[in-house]
């Protein structure tokens, strides 16, 4: 997602305005989510999706309207059409996109370049839009903190005030009626860490796919060669350490923090694992055979953790969908990690 928001203020940041397209509402089936973000550029180039098919088709023609008169528009579309040879992502919805023109002036380049500030930082924050249609200069906006100060933009007080008290802790994006108004409400949450501990073969496709799909990936390992930014390019952080003794220390780990434990032996996995289970991580996985992740959970027992702490432990790590390489065990262990965030996240 902070690409996404880099590439648009690189548009801005050359004096050029983009068309931001992006799904609010959603009422049945549809290829792109509620919040799908979608930016169109003056030479029609873009940035990012709203779920492709007859759905983006139409909010490509759409965009090069706003483009031209640049006046904020909804624009519904109806996918409820019969599926047929000729309508592949039909889906069944009725969906509102909401389509604003952003020119490069100073209030908006402000806004977000803050934006990829938080984003980058891994603060919680959200964006509020106005949604009402037809003024030209665009709607109001705002970017509200996790705990609901105003970062940038500006907002009418009365909306401001009711903003603040919609917006922390909204679960994902929503329209609401703030002071008579409609406006859009985007969250944008802080992102789950996942610290991979270990630098290898494994742990370069591990961080590649789980940088992809929404967590903040630290790297460790205490082999300068191998922990190096060069070779994980979407990592957040690559740490080299002394040792793998204190591995974690300075660092808070938290129930949302998952531990994936493929470090270049067993001995040093095991000492990992230890010291992992001090921690309040929510998900530790730990790469290894049934035999010898056994051993070590008796092991564990054995030095007196309890056996409800050990359910956090997914060992072998990854869900069994059968592949033996290093970026199929990648895609099984970042599958697994989706699952436990995506379970934490409903019992929240």
């Amino acid at each position: 997602m902070i690409n996404l928001w880099k590439s648009l203020n690189a548009v801005l940041g050359r004096g050029e305005s983009a068309v931001a397209a992006a799904i609010v509402t959603k009422d049945g089936s549809s290829p792109g989510p509620a919040g799908a973000r979608m930016f169109v550029l003056d030479d029609a180039d873009l940035l990012g999706t709203v779920g492709g098919g007859p759905l983006e088709g139409q909010t490509i023609t759409e965009a090069a309207s706003v483009m031209a008169h640049g006046r904020p528009t909804i624009l519904p579309i109806d996918l409820s059409g019969e599926l047929g040879d000729d309508s592949d992502a039909i889906c069944g919805g009725l969906v509102h996109v909401f389509l604003e023109r952003l020119d490069p002036v100073p209030a908006t380049v402000a806004l977000f370049a803050r934006l990829e500030r938080e984003l980058a930082a891994n603060r919680t924050c959200c964006l509020v839009s106005s949604l009402a249609p037809g003024a030209l200069g665009g709607p109001a906006r705002a970017l509200l903190s996790g705990d609901g100060a105003v970062l940038a933009g500006g907002l009418p007080p009365g909306v401001l005030e009711a903003a603040v008290g919609r917006a922390p802790g909204l679960p994902g994006p929503a329209v609401a009626d703030l002071g008579g108004g409609e406006y859009f409400l985007e969250p944008f949450a802080a992102r789950d860490p996942m610290l991979i501990c270990g630098a290898g073969h494994i742990a370069r496709p591990t961080a590649h796919l789980a940088a992809l799909t929404g967590f903040r990936v630290i790297v460790l390992d205490d082999r300068a060669e191998f922990a190096s930014p060069a070779r994980f390019p979407d990592a957040d952080e690559v740490a080299v350490l002394p040792s793998f003794d204190d591995c974690f220390a300075g660092r808070r780990l938290d129930a949302d923090t998952s531990v994936v434990i493929v470090s270049r032996c067993h001995k040093q996995d095991r000492k990992i694992l230890t010291q992992a289970l001090r921690t309040e991580a929510g998900y530790i996985g730990m790469i290894g055979s049934s035999r010898k992740v056994a051993a070590v959970l008796d092991e564990q027992l054995a030095l007196g953790v309890p056996r409800g702490r050990l359910a956090a432990v997914h060992a072998p790590i990854g869900l069994p969908i059968g592949g033996d390489t290093p970026p199929e065990i990648a895609v099984s262990i970042v599958a697994e990690c989706i699952r436990e965030r995506t379970r934490r996240r409903e019992r929240a």
